[in-house]
């Protein structure tokens, strides 16, 4: 995931460099040709909406408490970049599937609505900032009725961190918990709808604080066997493979997954096995990636059971196998299912590794179907589900915004796969320069970016019960190269080795 200037995946373009486009025709120009198109082939994989709705009118405020017109919220949410940006979803709020896309509009009266089905619990999701960041926010609705955003949405935080929070002696979670309830009484306390939503904009503030304090105080209950993870993209020098678990997680606690371009490379299989060999000899777990996500839709069927069988026999002994990258990723072709199912069976089979699936976070930039919640469904009703171990998500926050909702889409990936492990299995922020629409950590350094990215997302990956491992970051040896732009990630992954 890159811009075109560095060329990871075919579907992670700059979007800000095609003018004109959105998001999907941004992927349709990067190669893209299957969006609607199911995982297994047939027809649109998607949540039904309930029949009937029932309309709802929203009032977003701005720091003052006053309220905001569309245009203005569109701004905010589009980071200034416009209908690329528009990333509204209206979610299940118990499984996070979409129920619909792009659901706010300009009602007759002047008003924002959507339209939510009757009888349905449903979430609301946006690319949002606090001062901390974009976030994809999630508002749980009402039934009816009128809803202050900014109050719906820090309520939402507040009441969700209650149970993750109970046990928890961290001094900043307190006092921003303190402040949210706090700033939540205020608001229906309030004389008027600006000063509630003054109240309110200052709850969402506070609720984000809590947040990202409480997912920080919770990785220290990591799982004794989780590890800290990076993505080696080429074969990695001698130097650059020596001596890595003692700079990051430690003997045990440390993984890399190799990204093999070519297995037919008979010199580049030959380095690869030799970094395997110096890598598992530190206690390293060496994930190898069957077919990164841009090289997939160029293959046929029979090229690729050929790359699977290659790749198992040129690399024996690998402690785990992506069988699956960026699953959901709309540039993978038109049956991607089939495919990973019979790459699982033959890891299966052939070695005793671990299986790892990844699936591309997004919520709202592309058709239903390709949102990750729904390929997570249809994934979990399929064969697939009973042949994975461990089920990830590959996240570029700068393209779509993850921030205080980390704990709740883990939380909800780990309801969907029940039986398996999760993890965040590609992260990566920036690039050689931030050029996605949104941000996080800071506006306008790429560094302080980086660490801030690295550093939340780690945490709430690694914070939780079957948590497996994060944040395998896909630019580690660009980043650790001397001169490059940001400076190294290094010591920043160093830090956050697992207790």
């Amino acid at each position: 995931m890159t811009t075109p200037s560095d060329a990871h995946h075919a579907g992670e373009g700059d979007m800000s460099s095609i003018p004109g486009t959105t998001r999907r025709t941004a992927l349709t120009v990067l190669g893209a040709t299957t969006v609607g198109a199911s995982l297994m082939g047939g027809g649109p994989v998607g949540a039904a909406q309930a029949a009937g709705t029932t309309h709802l009118r929203l009032r977003f405020s701005d720091a003052n408490g006053n309220a905001m017109g569309l245009a203005a919220v569109r701004s905010i949410q589009s980071h200034g970049l416009g209908e690329v940006g528009y990333d509204d979803a209206l979610l299940d709020s118990s499984t996070l599937e979409v129920v619909a896309i792009a659901p706010l509009y300009q009602d007759e009266s002047g008003a924002i609505s959507l339209d939510a089905p009757t009888g349905r619990s449903c979430t609301l999701t946006m690319s949002w900032p606090t001062s901390h960041g974009y976030s994809a926010l999630m508002v749980d609705l009402p039934a009816s009725g009128e809803v202050e955003v900014m109050e719906a949405a820090a309520r939402s935080l507040h009441s969700r961190q209650e149970a993750r929070a109970a046990g928890v002696s961290d001094a900043a979670l307190a006092s921003a918990r303190a402040t949210t309830g706090a700033e939540l009484t205020a608001c229906q306390k309030a004389a008027s709808a600006t000063q509630r939503g003054a109240h309110a904009v200052r709850a969402l503030e506070s609720a984000s604080t809590a947040q990202l304090a409480l997912d920080g105080a919770l990785s220290t209950t990591a799982p004794g066997d989780s590890v800290l993870g990076v993505t080696f993209t080429r074969p990695p020098s001698s130097a650059e493979a020596s001596g890595l678990a003692g700079r990051l997680g430690g003997a045990g606690r440390t993984a890399v997954r190799i990204v093999v371009e070519d297995p037919g490379d008979a010199a580049a299989m030959a380095q690869w096995r030799g970094a395997v060999t110096t890598l598992q000899a530190q206690g390293i777990r060496v994930v190898g990636q069957i077919c990164d996500s841009r090289i997939m839709a160029g293959l046929d069927d029979a090229a690729w059971d050929r790359r699977v069988s290659t790749l198992l026999t040129g690399l024996p002994g690998l402690e785990t196998w992506e069988i699956g990258n960026e699953l959901g990723g709309n540039w993978l072709g038109a049956s991607p299912l089939p495919r990973i199912i019979r790459a699982a069976k033959a890891v299966r089979q052939r070695t005793k590794a671990t299986t790892l699936l990844t699936l591309y976070y997004q919520l709202g930039l592309d058709s239903a179907e390709h949102s990750v919640f729904n390929t997570a469904r249809a994934v979990a009703a399929s064969e697939l589900a009973g042949l994975v171990d461990v089920v990830g998500l590959s996240v570029y926050p700068q393209w779509h915004p993850l921030g205080t909702a980390a704990d709740r889409v883990l939380s909800a990936l780990a309801a969907t796969f029940p039986k398996a492990r999760t993890a965040v299995t590609e992260l990566g922020y920036g690039g050689p320069s931030l050029s996605g629409p949104w941000w996080f950590g800071s506006k306008t350094d790429v560094a302080a970016g980086r660490r801030a990215v690295i550093d939340h997302i780690t945490k709430a990956a690694l914070g939780r019960p079957g948590a497996w491992g994060a944040p395998f970051w896909w630019y580690y040896l660009e980043d650790e190269a001397p001169g490059a732009v940001g400076g190294p990630v290094q010591p920043t992954l160093a830090r956050l080795k697992p207790a």
